[in-house]
């Protein structure tokens, strides 16, 4: 549905979007996870993941949007270095990309929209809006016009609480000179 999209927008707790991820960064993502995967496992989601860039550079470019809770950035999948390089591979999309907006929800906001969790949210060419909701029993994909409605207007919420897009990019950086 990604790579069909006009809008592609999300709210992330964890670790960076996997839009944005780099190879090293998936891939010690992957080898972190409890319980562990096979090596053939593992390389078939690293590829899956990188396959998924594409839709950054697609033509027309779906308009991106999202927003990434501090601590994510902050999580030092495969030591510092590879932490570091993610950090500034992000800066660097979000430098090139002017139909990319990230945004990070900094810690210090204890209460804000986003607290039930991370979301994914697409628009097509036809208008229709989904939401895709991962959690550790599966995944969702949510349509009833109703439930989409609410968390697309979440999602809004979650924008206006967060840091601008250029507070948001010093504090990536200043984080990636900290490693």
């Amino acid at each position: 549905m990604e790579r069909k999209a006009q809008i592609v927008s999300g709210y992330e707790v964890m670790v960076i979007p996997g839009l944005f991820q780099t190879e090293a960064y998936t891939r010690a993502l992957y080898e972190s996870r409890v319980p562990a995967y096979t090596e053939e496992e593992i390389e078939r989601h690293v590829q899956g993941r990188l396959e998924r860039h594409g839709v950054l550079t697609r033509n027309p470019p779906p308009r991106l949007s999202f927003l990434i809770e501090e601590a994510a950035l902050e999580r030092e999948f495969g030591g510092p270095q590879v932490l570091r390089d993610q950090l500034e591979y992000l800066l660097d999309l979000m430098g090139k990309l002017n139909h990319l907006t990230v945004q990070v929800m900094p810690t210090k906001r204890h209460t804000h929209a986003g607290l039930q969790g991370p979301m994914q949210l697409m628009s097509t060419e036809e208008g229709r809006n989904l939401v895709f909701v991962e959690s550790q029993a599966g995944s969702t994909l949510i349509s009833k016009p109703e439930q989409v409605n609410g968390l697309f207007d979440l999602f809004g919420m979650l924008r206006a609480q967060a840091l601008t897009p250029w507070e948001s990019a010093e504090l990536i950086e200043r984080k990636a000179g900290q490693l």
